[in-house]
């Protein structure tokens, strides 16, 4: 019966058999020998596709994504529309750095956030690819609005659910990854 809701409904979770399977072990004993350990993987999990919620290992194992591939596929998997975007977008230009040039496109976006951001206030937009860059940026912001270089741990606040992270000004804000074992606080005192 397995077999046939498998067949008939690939759009669900479906095991196989034992986690990780035989394919993701080796891949998993592979990357162990030569992938940096900062990488903090919570379970064993050798992605090879998806599509909308569902992924599927290198095993034919397919699971629930309910991290949404780490919260950057809000729109599922290889939606559509995306994947036609980003087709559109890589035969036109792959990349340049906003933070070096100046680029249509960016600015179109930080106007579009502007027009739908809620409250009537001026505002500026900031853009990065990870909470990391975030937490970083609101540094350097911090910096730069007050003055000063070194801002100590008179300013900082951060949350002790915070997101993991591998970079070494958010690392220190916040709690929850094997350096900053899980329960210690991660807010800082405001001066």
């Amino acid at each position: 019966m397995s077999t046939t809701l498998e067949q008939a409904r690939p759009d669900l979770p479906y095991l196989k058999g034992p986690l990780p399977g035989p394919r993701a072990r080796a891949v998993i004993e592979r990357d162990a020998k030569v992938v940096s350990p900062s990488y903090t993987r919570g379970y064993p999990l050798v992605a090879r596709k998806g599509q909308g919620a569902m992924v599927e290992d290198v095993d034919g194992n397919r699971f629930l994504d309910f991290t949404a591939g780490i919260a950057v596929v809000a729109t599922g998997h290889c939606h559509p529309r995306v994947v036609e975007a980003i087709q559109q977008q890589a035969a036109r230009l792959i990349h340049m750095s906003g933070t070096d040039f100046y680029y249509e496109e960016l600015a179109a976006l930080a106007e579009k956030l502007d027009e739908i951001a809620p409250g009537d206030v001026p505002r500026r937009v900031s853009f990065g690819n990870s909470g990391a860059e975030a937490v970083e940026g609101a540094i350097k912001l911090a910096r730069s609005a007050t003055g000063r270089l070194n801002l100590g741990l008179r300013v900082l606040v951060a949350s002790t659910a915070s997101c993991r992270q591998r970079r070494s000004g958010p690392l220190g804000t916040g709690a929850g990854t094997h350096l900053q074992p899980r329960g210690r606080t991660g807010c800082l005192v405001l001066a």
